[in-house]
């Protein structure tokens, strides 16, 4: 599968986003409530503009693979390495650190491995629980019909749709940002078929759908705030990948420190809620300078995730395409032989 640099650089901006979107919310009584939710409102559309792209990625790399095993196993290994470690992280700081206003929660394993939501420990791995659902979907469509790959997903995301109309309670299969997902794995269909083209005029109305979307969430207070997150920042999130994949595609680079970003992206996005609560428990440090403090559980949120994704991402990663295709080369290579099993005569054997 082609690794697109301008996917991995909108990673980056898109968990930085997030970052500095909680980094400015973490003391509102320092930095005024209106700009730390008017800040947080805007920023947190980094979210969609992640589903958006593990919609596309997850689409073209099951499309490619097509092995339901194999698919499973490097989503796992990208996945819970990482966020156990910063989870017993917050769970011993749970002892002594209030990470959520609610009741601190039994460590069950909805929690454990990130299946539902909301996650008391880990504020944005509720993120990790639609990924995961979505995982599912294209895992049991893998084992089922991987040549009915596209046709399945946009029948599911159909389905997604009628519950959402109709109110049908299906867990997160029928949330509004499952749609996000349905975006990505539209722009894979397209990029697949030859059927993307870069416009300007896309990047544009991207820019306005986001800016609609903090007017009507945090100026004007949508009476649904997830239908208006959908139909503004994931549709914007939704024109922004569709432009950056056409225009990489037509030749565009994209910027080398954002790229960096987006390889660190997922576990700077894991960390940095817990080193905000850190921070936030040292009162003393914020009465040094409010801009200060920011600037610094930013950069220790970035220089945590850089150790962690040497340290633990990168190498696990790596073992996992190693064996991913050693599996791969191991099941080829056993074509022949049970095809040539199938032709020897019983008597014969």
């Amino acid at each position: 599968m082609r690794i697109f640099a301008g996917v991995q650089a909108m990673r980056g901006a898109a968990a930085l986003s997030v970052v500095c979107g909680h980094a400015v919310s973490a003391r509102p009584d320092m930095v005024g409530p209106g700009l730390a939710e008017g800040a947080l409102t805007i920023l947190a559309s980094g979210v969609d503009i992640f589903f958006v792209i593990s919609g596309f990625i997850i689409a073209s790399t099951a499309a490619a693979q097509r092995d339901p095993l194999n698919f499973v196993f490097r989503r796992a290994v990208r996945i819970y390495p990482v966020y156990w470690l910063v989870l017993l992280a917050a769970f011993v700081s749970s002892s002594w650190i209030a990470l959520s206003p609610e009741e601190r929660p039994a460590l069950d394993f909805g929690l454990i491995f990130a299946w539902t939501y909301p996650n008391w420990y880990i504020g944005p791995a509720w993120s990790i629980a639609f990924e995961l659902h979505f995982y599912a979907a294209v895992a049991a469509i893998l084992a089922i019909a991987p040549n009915r790959l596209f046709e399945l997903l946009f029948a599911g995301l159909g389905m997604v749709v009628v519950a959402i109309v109709f109110r049908l309670q299906l867990g997160i299969y029928s949330h509004p940002l499952v749609l996000e997902f349905g975006a990505g794995v539209g722009i894979a269909y397209l990029q697949m078929n030859g059927g993307l083209r870069f416009s300007r005029r896309i990047l544009a109305v991207s820019a306005g759908l986001f800016a609609v979307g903090w007017y009507w969430i945090f100026v004007h207070g949508s009476a649904d705030p997830q239908f208006a997150r959908v139909a503004t920042y994931g549709l914007g999130a939704g024109l922004l990948i569709h432009a950056v994949v056409s225009a990489e595609i037509e030749g565009q680079s994209f910027s080398p420190i954002l790229q960096w970003f987006g390889k660190i992206s997922y576990s700077l996005y894991i960390v940095h809620y817990l080193v905000m609560k850190w921070i936030v428990n040292f009162t003393g440090l914020w009465l040094l300078s409010t801009a200060g403090t920011i600037i610094a559980s930013i950069l220790l949120s970035i220089g945590l995730a850089s150790a962690l994704h040497i340290i633990i991402e990168a190498p696990l990663i790596s073992w996992g395409r190693k064996w991913s295709l050693m599996r791969r080369d191991q099941q080829t290579s056993d074509v022949p032989s049970r095809e040539g099993t199938v032709r020897i005569p019983a008597q014969a054997e």
